[in-house]
């Protein structure tokens, strides 16, 4: 019987989500996931947490896995970025919509707009999105001045209440049901980190990855290690990568980023120690598997991270391309493709068909890291959805 063992850093995007939340969604869609991909799956440790005085919780939870002729035991870290994400949301929500509005203007005067049109055209018109809903706020507050002048004329205070009314309840109705702060929030953090402003901010990134190259170097020779990351916190997962790196060079690491947004920080001109990190890691012996969709207009769709960097002498990324439709029922497609952000996370959420890329298959299955990179992903030889499978969940997943 084949047996692997595995340690994987698990690095979210930008959810205002507490570790525990997304504890219980890895380990629940594991358990959809894991039928289809012929595996038994068992949580052998409940989460336990860690929460240091204002820094970031920390989770580890193990699950096994095992099939024919095989077994794996996997341990997983996982980082709460959550509670860096939620200083963004916690902040007065005037206070987010100039950030935000400040974040998209100077993307644009640095030119990195006009890389993303470059690189990626399908995710210029994520950017766009946010910069419409604000023209059509500003645009609608005039016409609602204009229209008070015309009604009341001599007087400026009328007009005037009219145009900031018409524009507060358009912002609310944006953020309560388009997620304009959420998105201005997002962008506010990507020009943070590209700026290497907001101190108490990076510091807190810095401790992640810190905790995590601390717990990388701890982990005996024979156990498999992967880094893996979701979206905005692929920046996250290259500086682990490149720490670990610099500490123990010559061991083989794997990263696996899925709905990437590193070069959303990447391509702006100022993030160069972030472009030093990728440099580092494309030219090191690490396997790294870089997975994209159509589907998904917040990922950088058909880029290449090294390439579009322009970093010399380094290998590129295996880059896998996933159709979520492929992977999942058809009415379950259905109910997700007009929801912008459930589809950008089912990167990470499970499959009802089995597929070449599955987060889960992945980061719990009995196929080394390096071995899925060579074939270019999972082998996929059974579309058809399976039988379920029997799943044992302890501790705070079983809620």
């Amino acid at each position: 019987m084949t047996v692997v063992n595995r340690l994987v850093v698990l690095l979210p995007g930008f959810e205002h989500m507490p570790v525990e939340a997304h504890h219980r969604r890895f380990v629940r869609e594991a358990a959809k996931t894991a039928p289809v991909y012929d595996m038994q799956l068992t949580e052998t440790a409940p989460l336990k947490t860690s929460r240091p005085d204002a820094e970031v919780a920390t989770g580890e939870f193990s699950l096994h896995t095992s099939g024919k002729d095989w077994a794996t035991q996997t341990d997983f870290v996982l980082y709460g970025l959550g509670d860096i994400t939620m200083f963004y949301a916690s902040r007065n929500p005037l206070v987010r919509l100039l950030s935000g509005t400040g974040a998209l203007l100077d993307f644009i005067v640095t030119g990195t707009f006009f890389r993303f049109v470059a690189v990626s055209w399908r995710y210029s018109l994520f950017f766009l999105y946010p910069v419409i809903l604000l023209g059509l706020v500003v645009a609608a507050s005039f016409g609602a001045y204009d229209v008070a002048s015309g009604l009341v004329s001599g007087s400026i205070i009328v007009p005037l209440v009219c145009a900031l009314m018409t524009a507060g309840i358009l912002c609310w109705f944006a953020h309560r049901k388009l997620h304009l702060l959420l998105l201005l929030d997002d962008w506010t953090f990507a020009w943070d980190i590209a700026r290497g402003q907001r101190p108490g901010v990076l510091q807190k990134l810095d401790k992640v990855v810190a905790d995590a190259e601390t717990r990388i170097g701890r982990t005996p020779a024979g156990t498999e290690i992967v880094v893996a990351a979701h979206s905005l916190g692929a920046i996250c997962a290259l500086q682990v990568l490149d720490a670990a790196l610099r500490r123990n060079a010559p061991r083989r690491y794997g990263l696996l980023t899925v709905g990437s947004s590193l070069l959303k920080v990447a391509l702006h001109p100022s993030a160069r120690a972030l472009r030093e990190s990728v440099g580092t890691v494309a030219r090191s012996n690490a396997t790294w598997i870089d997975v994209q969709s159509l589907t998904d207009p917040m990922n950088f769709y058909k880029s290449d991270p090294v390439r579009d960097l322009h970093i010399q002498d380094a290998k590129s990324p295996v880059l896998v391309r996933v159709r979520f439709r492929n992977q999942l029922r058809d009415e379950a497609y259905r109910a997700i493709r007009r929801n912008l952000f459930r589809v950008h996370r089912q990167f990470v959420f499970g499959v009802e068909k089995r597929t070449h890329y599955s987060w889960h298959a992945i980061l719990c299955g009995p196929e080394s890291f390096a071995d899925i990179a060579a074939r270019g992903g999972l082998p996929c030889d059974r579309p058809k959805p399976a039988a379920p499978a029997a799943i044992k969940i302890q501790g705070s997943a079983a809620r």
